[in-house]
């Protein structure tokens, strides 16, 4: 039954919405994004998600297509049992021990399954991506911050209370500041899209500088590839600090593959090569003799197509 069944998979993003229809087989055979009204509260965010399944199921009836089941991708700590979000709250309005399952099964009457975002990611790209055919793979989302996945003998590591994967709040230098989440010195802190953005403005104020408009991550890697000095010496730290935290891990975990992802991801190869680089001199010879670093090849439709696939082989039962 379930190899031609299909699932409605839901990205919770900053700024939007996404929204498919997945097939067991990774096809996605409609897709819609939506921007999110800001601020963001819950009761709004949870009658768009109602609104936008209500729309697609509607719009894949005309091809004879009937979802079972929904999966939905959220940000943050999440009771994979109950389908609840726990928190943090990322800045929307009560959006702290939300009984997403239950809410969505309730408007929709199929069955809802919610996941953290980068667990959705790892199973995406272990499954149909750059993972495809390894059983031990680290996924790590660069990003405004910094997420992650561990698959270990095929199977999505959990850790107690599903909180295990938070790679981004590993310390890399105790002496540094403290995350959004109080951790200090974290990998997050020195290497997110974040950390790139104030390392920029501090270099500029340093120098007698000043910065009438703050940029973005996209923007200070574009002045790097165009010689801008600064860019170039807050590019090349971050691909360094990148690789350092690869190199922690690598030398933990010693993985077949780590699968960079998140907007970061695409920037050019001298700064993957960079962090290849630095991962591979920071880390032990033998956990990194076989090891590869490569992007991720699902882009932004990772957390999507994850979602839905995941919420299938929930309803049958399975374990990823």
């Amino acid at each position: 039954m379930f190899k031609h069944a299909s699932a409605v998979g839901v990205d919770i993003g900053h700024n939007s919405l996404e929204i498919a229809v997945v097939k067991m087989n990774g096809e996605i055979v409609a897709a819609d994004t939506r921007p999110l009204i800001q601020p963001q509260s819950k009761n709004v965010l949870v009658s768009e998600i109602i609104r936008a399944i209500r729309e697609i199921r509607i719009k894949v009836a005309a091809d004879g297509m009937n979802p079972i089941c929904v999966g939905i991708s959220a940000k943050g700590f999440i009771d994979h049992k109950s389908g609840i979000i726990l928190g943090p709250d990322q800045g929307i309005k009560d959006w702290t021990n939300v009984p997403m399952a239950k809410i969505v099964n309730s408007e929709t009457g199929l069955p809802v399954f919610v996941g953290n975002d980068a667990n959705m990611m790892t199973i995406a790209e272990h499954r149909f991506g750059a993972g495809r055919g390894y059983n031990n793979i680290i996924f790590v989302a660069l990003r405004t911050g910094i997420g992650g996945g561990i698959i270990i003998d095929g199977k999505l590591y959990m850790g107690v209370n599903n909180a295990g994967g938070e790679v981004g709040q590993m310390i890399i230098n105790f002496t540094g500041g403290e995350s959004d989440l109080g951790i200090r010195g974290s990998y997050e802190h020195f290497a997110s899209a974040t950390a790139v953005v104030r390392r920029y403005r501090e270099e500029i104020e340093a120098n007698g500088g000043y910065m009438p408009k703050p940029l973005t991550c996209r923007e200070i890697f574009n002045l790097s590839y165009a010689g801008d000095p600064v860019a170039v010496k807050v590019i090349k730290e971050n691909a360094e600090m990148v690789g350092i935290g690869l190199a922690n891990l690598i030398s933990i975990f010693a993985p077949e593959i780590i699968i960079l992802g998140g907007g970061m991801s695409e920037a050019n190869d001298d700064y993957f090569s960079m962090i290849k680089k630095s991962a591979f001199a920071n880390s032990l010879e033998n956990c990194r003799s076989e090891v590869l670093i490569e992007r991720a090849a699902l882009g932004s439709k990772a957390a999507l197509l994850g979602s839905g696939y995941y919420s299938l082989n929930r309803l049958a039962g399975k374990t990823l």
